[in-house]
């Protein structure tokens, strides 16, 4: 079932680069490791899941996302309406981590935010090949994104984020 969550949320990216009756998403992506995350992301794509109710309000899904995996097992996160300024971007491996983080066996994502009682959990495949959306065959990932599915408590998907890495921020 999971495999088919996942497969169908790249469908649409996958078109173009996985022939249709082949979409099989050990064919363009795999399980995250934990030396994938270290580093500072930007949110390329946002996306939520048929039947999920959304506060738009929530900082969780303003337009311009960062986040920061540290190696000591810390991460921050950063959101705006507005661009990062470069002045802005270069401080983000600054910011204060608000959470600890962890890649479980399968690829899983865990998360345990500052305050929050409940453990989150997301989804963590890195994309091993460049897609292309097959209307315009312009790129929409890169060999190397990383694609989070977070989920909810009965472990239906959720929200789905496509990550690229910051290169020369590390």
């Amino acid at each position: 079932m999971r495999r088919w969550v996942v497969g169908g949320a790249l469908l649409s990216l996958a078109l173009a680069a996985v022939p249709a009756v082949a979409v099989e998403p050990g064919e363009f992506m795999r399980p995250c490791k934990r030396q994938d995350l270290l580093g500072v992301w930007r949110v390329m794509r946002l996306g939520v899941a048929g039947g999920s109710e959304v506060d738009r309000t929530d900082p969780a899904f303003l337009r311009h996302q960062r986040y920061v995996f540290h190696s000591n097992a810390t991460m921050a996160h950063a959101s705006q309406d507005v661009p990062f300024t470069a002045e802005e971007q270069r401080g983000l491996t600054k910011l204060p981590p608000s959470a600890t983080w962890a890649i479980e066996l399968e690829g899983s994502l865990v998360r345990q935010r500052d305050g929050v009682a409940e453990v989150e959990r997301a989804e963590c495949r890195v994309l091993t090949q460049a897609v292309r959306d097959p209307k315009t065959s312009q790129p929409t990932a890169q060999a190397g994104d990383v694609l989070l599915t977070e989920e909810r408590a009965d472990r239906r998907p959720a929200t789905r984020r496509l990550l690229r890495r910051i290169r020369g921020l590390d």
